[in-house]
Parts: structure tokens; sequence; C-alpha cells
């Protein structure tokens, strides 16, 4: 802007120079006539004088329509790079100067508004997260803190004010947290600023007061390519299912005992009671009844919270089908024989000679699929294992009766805990402890596989169960067991 008034000034000064000049001339032809002397100095006089009325007042006009507007737009454009979004300029000078006033005015009051708008929506954001029970921290490109909730700043023991623009490695002092940040910012994979990256979701075990604490964590690239971090509190619920787990496995020690007494005692009276034979093997028989059915609850009960334990790890290798159905022979043949319903199993599975699983899972899942369809066919009815692969991708198992079916409404609560579907239905066959289904579901999911169910009334049952193929082998956990 220097430069421009500079050459403005230097511009005009040769114009009135040149005005000058002129008019001294045709002044001096004038007077050279009568006297060339006082023409001479006249002529000087005149060129000084006119020099310097014109130049003076030129250089006024100019600063009123140029310089002084371009002074003020100059400082005003400094405190606007600033950061003082309020200043204006004001109105004055050429017409050119008033409309870059005008625009200079307009586009300062336009940044205005829309960052009074922002802090507007950072401040109800901010609102909104620190009402969420999660710990929430978000960071820039470099790693800065750029937001962080009121449960991450008690959790972390960070203070807002202090925790913003400060590098996360430096303001968190957690290992478990820092290390879920480190596996999405150490990714491999390409980050495009426009849209979200590389995901990560583990359990993060974290010490506070002498206390355990569990959170799922989850940390994932923003479309910024900033990094949002997450912590959601799952100790209560941790906890709810240890307690459940261990008052299941301590209730059915502790049954145990009592009910092995209580066996022996009335196999007991059964040998030396003779007074009424008839009463008394009736009574031991209802007993006995009795006593199986709460050993048969308290072998599901146990199986149910080996299969629902979070630290469940199936230990998968490949399995013979032969075996598989030699076992489900060995366990469920008498009962089918008692019931007068055929099981077939195929001694060579051609279709699928093996499978990749957990022997005793997958023991565990067709025990009970079998011994529940032979409850509730009807002598002369069949119960069958078919198996079909599908390559490397998947491979199903289904069981098949000819039983009573389930009506339609039921179909899809069948794999709840303790569910029945109606007394008829269990009283024909012996009501069972309704838990068989909820174990096959778990243990089904325990393999990465799902279950399903197909029935018609009066006509039977076929339960589906579809399991990883070759294909997803690398993705199975193959260390432990139930």
């Amino acid at each position: 802007m220097t430069r421009l008034r500079t050459a403005l000034r230097t511009l005009v000064m040769v114009v009135v120079t040149s005005a000058t000049l002129s008019i001294a001339v045709a002044l001096t032809g004038r007077l050279r006539d009568a006297n060339p002397a006082t023409a001479l100095w006249t002529n000087a006089l005149v060129s000084i004088s006119t020099a310097i009325l014109l130049t003076a007042a030129f250089s006024r006009w100019l600063n009123h329509q140029w310089s002084k507007p371009a002074d003020d737009i100059t400082v005003k454009v400094q405190r606007l790079t600033g950061g003082d979004w309020s200043t204006r300029s004001s109105l004055g000078g050429s017409n050119q100067m008033q409309g870059l006033t005008v625009a200079l005015n307009l586009l300062a009051q336009d940044v205005q508004s829309q960052l009074a708008d922002l802090r507007a929506q950072r401040g109800a954001l901010q609102a909104l997260v620190d009402t969420l029970p999660d710990a929430i921290v978000t960071t820039d490109t470099r790693g800065r803190i750029v937001m962080i909730n009121q449960p991450a700043s008690r959790l972390l023991a960070l203070q807002s004010s202090q925790a913003i623009g400060k590098m996360v490695v430096a303001a968190v002092n957690d290992h478990a947290v820092l290390e879920l940040y480190d596996i999405v910012t150490t990714s491999r994979a390409p980050v495009v600023v426009g849209e979200s990256g590389p995901s990560v979701q583990r359990p993060v075990r974290l010490f506070r007061n002498g206390q355990r604490l569990t959170y799922e964590g989850f940390a994932t690239r923003m479309v910024d390519g900033g990094v949002l971090l997450l912590l959601r509190d799952m100790s209560e619920l941790t906890a709810n299912v240890q307690m459940k787990t261990d008052f299941v496995a301590n209730a059915s020690h502790e049954l145990r005992t009592p009910i092995a007494a209580i066996k022996i005692a009335f196999e007991t009276l059964r040998d030396v009671y003779g007074d009424d034979a008839v009463q008394a093997d009736r009574c031991v028989q209802i007993i006995d009844g009795h006593l199986f059915r709460l050993e048969e609850m308290l072998r599901d009960l146990l199986d149910l919270s080996r299969v629902e334990s979070p630290d469940l790890k199936p230990q998968m290798h490949d399995v013979p089908v032969p075996d598989v159905f030699g076992q489900i022979r060995a366990s469920l043949g008498a009962f089918a024989r008692e019931k007068l319903v055929e099981l077939k199993l195929t001694d060579s599975p051609d279709a699928v000679p093996t499978l990749y699983t957990d022997e005793r899972l997958l023991n565990l899942i067709l025990k009970n699929l079998v011994e529940n369809s032979i409850k509730f066919t009807p002598p002369g009815g069949s119960v069958a294992i078919e198996l079909e692969s599908h390559g490397d991708d998947a491979v199903s198992i289904v069981v098949i009766d000819t039983g009573i079916g389930i009506p339609p409404e039921h179909v899809d609560r069948v794999f709840e805990r303790f569910y029945q579907v109606d007394p008829a239905r269990s009283g024909t066959a012996g009501r069972g402890t309704g838990l068989g289904l909820a174990i096959v579901k778990h243990a089904a999911a325990g393999l990465g596989g799902n279950i399903s169910v197909r029935s018609t009334v009066g006509e039977g049952t076929t339960v589906t169960l579809v399991l990883p193929g070759a294909a997803q082998r690398a993705g199975v956990v193959t260390a432990g067991s139930v």
C-alpha cells in the first residue's frame, strides 16, 4: 500500500509540473514583448506558485480519496488476521475504496456470525457428551487433545481446561489407554482425509482406588484425521456375570452333597421298608424322579455357566465325524430305543468326513438337540443328523425329527432360558429343564456359528447349525478350553 501511495504521488507531481510549465510558457510569451526580464521573473514566480498550489490541492484530494482509506483498511485487516472479527472499516474515499470497505465489512460480519454458530454448536456438543456415561476423548491429527468430557476427566484425572491442547501421550498416564490409542495411530492402513480410518475395539482394564475396573475401549480415525477414544464402563456388567457364574458353580457344588445323601437314604428305604411295599415303591419312584430332575438341572446350569463365560476359549482341531456320532449313540442310543425312536446317524459321512471345531462344545450342542428331538418324537418316529459342506466357507449340521413340532408363535422363543412351549407338550414327553436350547445357542456362538429352527406342528422340527469352514480357521482362537 505504501508503494502504491508513493507511485501515485510521483505521478501527480509529474502531471502538475507539466501543467505549470505549460501555463508559465504561455504567460512568458505574452510578457516577453513588454519586458523580457520581468517576463522571466514573472514566469518563474507564477510557475512555482501554481505548482505549489496544485500539488497541495491534489495531495489533499489523493489523501482523502485513497491514502487514508487504504491506511484504515490496512489496520483493520491486521486486526482481522489477529482474530478480532468484530472490527469494522469506516466508509470513505473513492467509490472503489468504499466498495472494498463494504466487501471487507461483510466478510468480517459473516465470519463473526459463523464463529458464533460454531461456538454455540461446540458448547451444545460439549454439554451433550458431558451427559454421556462413556468417557470420550478426541484428538487432532498431531495427537493433541481437542475435546474431553466429564466422565473422561474423572476417569483419567484430567482437568478439561488443562488437557485441551496437550499431547495425549503427555496428558494420559494409563498404559492400557495409550496402547489402545497407539494401535490406531500406528496402523499401516492409509489415512484419507474426509473418510473414516481404521478402528479397534478391545477390553481396557484400569486400577482406581485399589479396584480393578473393566472398560470396553473403542478407538477410531475420524474423517478429519484425528482420533476418537471411547471407554465404556463394563465393570458392573462383568461383576454381575462373574457373580452369576460363581453362584451357579457354588450352588451346584453345594447341592450335590445333600442330593447324593437323599438318594442314598431313599435307596436304603426301598430296601428295608416292607410294611406297604406298593406305597413305598410309589414314594421312592416319585422322589427318585425329582432327584433325577435336580441332577439334570444342576448339569444344565453348569453347562450354561461354562458356555456363557466371557473367558470361553474353544480348543479347535479336526474332529472325525464318526467319532462325534459314536458319542451320540453311546449317550442317547438307549434313550432312543426306550422311546421306540429310530436314531439315523451315518457311519461314513462322505460329504464332511471331519469338522474343525471344539469337540466338547460340539458334543454338548448335538447331545442337547438330539435328546430334545427324541423327547418330543412319538414312538415309531425318527431323528437324523445330516451334514452339508458349503466349500471352504461353512459347514451345516442339520438335526431333523418327525416329532410333534412347535407352534409358529413359539419358534422365536425356544432359545430363551427356562422357556417351555406349553404344559401339554411338556407333560406328554416329560418336562425338561428349559435350558438345553439356551446352552445350544451360546455354545454355537462360542464356535463362531449360528443356529436356526424350522418346525411344522404334527410333522416335525429341523434345527440347522452353521459352523465356519476351513477358510475361516485363521480367525478362530485355538488356545484354552471350556
